[in-house]
């Protein structure tokens, strides 16, 4: 009899890879202080994915500034997460989310505001500017296809 598991059973056994990831990509194998920025003086606790600065006496962990920082859910599910995100074509929805994490919507809806806010605008607002590529696309339209209250003027064309 053949077993088959869900994608996030699958990944479920790379919830610690998914700390020591972030840890590496924060970090570079060397964690550092959030609060004074010190590296020499830094503990690891017993607690896994724990450390203590020995200069200011304070805990943190690879979460503590980011977007994960105080929500419960765990890291393997936050990356699973922004590879949805990023690889559907037409976005997704927060109860799609849901589904395939295993958590609530109210969850989801919770993740998918951080990211979004993570990702932001960038400069210029998000409105395109310079050279923009843009395939298959039709700009415009006919005139006559415009309703009568938006129509140009034949003045406001020659102009």
């Amino acid at each position: 009899m053949k077993i088959t598991i869900s994608h996030y059973e699958f990944l479920k056994q790379f919830e610690n890879a998914a700390r020591v990831y972030l840890e590496n990509r924060r970090w570079n194998g060397s964690p550092t202080c959030l609060h004074c920025g010190n590296v020499d003086r830094v503990q690891v606790r017993k607690v896994v994915g724990y450390f203590r600065c020995l200069a200011c006496k304070a805990d943190f962990t690879v979460r503590t500034g980011t977007i994960f920082e105080r929500s419960h859910i765990p890291l393997d599910k936050w990356l699973y997460a922004m590879y949805l995100i990023s690889t559907t074509r037409k976005g997704i929805s927060s109860m799609q989310i849901s589904k395939e994490l295993g958590i609530t919507q109210k969850s989801a809806w919770f993740m998918l505001q951080r990211i979004r806010e993570a990702c932001g605008n960038g400069p210029g607002g998000g409105l395109l500017s310079g050279i923009v590529d843009a395939a298959e696309s039709y700009l415009g339209g006919k005139e006559d296809n415009r309703h009568r209250g938006k129509q140009l003027t034949y003045t406001a064309l020659i102009a």
